[in-house]
């Protein structure tokens, strides 16, 4: 099994090609598998850190986590920013946008006394 910090640096290799949104896209699929939705809460299940997220939580742990830190696995990515500030800001902004799409999509799991991290 790869370490983490070598799968990531394999994923920031893959996805170095595309486009910032789409590179953003495939690394919360990967880093967060989200699954299923709780409309009500607000809430994404993710299947890989087997929690309820609301959105300040999956924002604070995509760009600030160090075993995520999805602005170094979008580094590369076509498009991104030269500097961090600017960096940092693209990515957040795409993570906000990518949010409310899997709040539509996924199927909905209801799961009592499991409350979300906000």
């Amino acid at each position: 099994m790869l370490a983490v910090g070598q799968a990531h640096t394999r994923l920031r290799n893959r996805i170095a090609p595309r486009r910032l949104r789409l590179a953003v896209q495939a690394a919360v699929q990967r880093l967060f598998a989200f699954t299923h939705r709780d409309q009500a809460a607000g809430a994404l299940w993710s299947c890989r850190e087997q929690v309820w997220l609301g959105r300040s939580t999956f924002v604070s742990w995509a760009m600030h986590e160090a075993a995520i830190d999805l602005p170094w696995l979008v580094a590369n990515s076509a498009g991104a920013p030269h500097s961090d500030k600017e960096l940092q800001t693209a990515v957040q902004d795409e993570l906000i946008s990518l949010w409310k799409e899997p709040l539509v999509s996924l199927p909905s799991m209801s799961t009592p006394g499991w409350l979300p991290l906000p």
